[in-house]
């Protein structure tokens, strides 16, 4: 018998096959044609973990009008300016907003590095956001990799 994790990572692919950007809760209520009990989202959750732990995609946390048309927009009071989390393929999104990444493997880190790069001068280029960020500092992935476990290694 199929997990409801493993039945919840092969719907996240097979939608992830036709489309770059996939909401993880639309997807989950596709799946079942009702609203998801919290352990069927913790389990597409730990399901789309799983693909971005793969390296076969980027787990990201969006705001629906940051997600695209296919984004999944709840709606509860307030809830449109809430955040979902998302599986996505695509390079714009992973790249225009690389602080809003929940999880992604090395084969990611060039175009994420990338993406911090150029928000980087963004913050440098533009006075309001200058002051609004003062000292923001843009660190390479496999740099900032390192330095968390030399603190790690430091503290043991």
């Amino acid at each position: 018998m199929t997990s409801m994790t493993e039945t919840f990572r092969q719907a996240l692919q097979t939608a992830l096959a036709s489309r770059e950007t996939v909401s993880i809760r639309s997807t989950l209520i596709e799946t079942l044609e009702r609203d998801p009990s919290k352990a069927e989202i913790s389990a597409a959750n730990k399901a789309a973990r799983r693909i971005a732990e793969d390296g076969d995609a980027v787990l990201i946390s969006l705001l629906p009008d940051q997600a695209g048309a296919d984004a999944y927009v709840p709606t509860a009071r307030g809830a449109r300016g809430r955040a979902s989390n998302y599986l996505t393929l695509d390079e714009k999104i992973i790249k225009d907003l690389p602080c809003r990444i929940e999880f992604a493997t090395e084969k990611w880190d060039t175009l994420i590095d990338e993406g911090m790069r150029l928000s980087q001068q963004k913050i440098e280029s533009d006075p309001s956001l200058s002051a609004f960020l003062p000292g923001w500092k843009a660190e390479p992935r496999a740099e900032e990799r390192a330095r968390l476990m030399a603190e790690a290694a430091g503290a043991s």
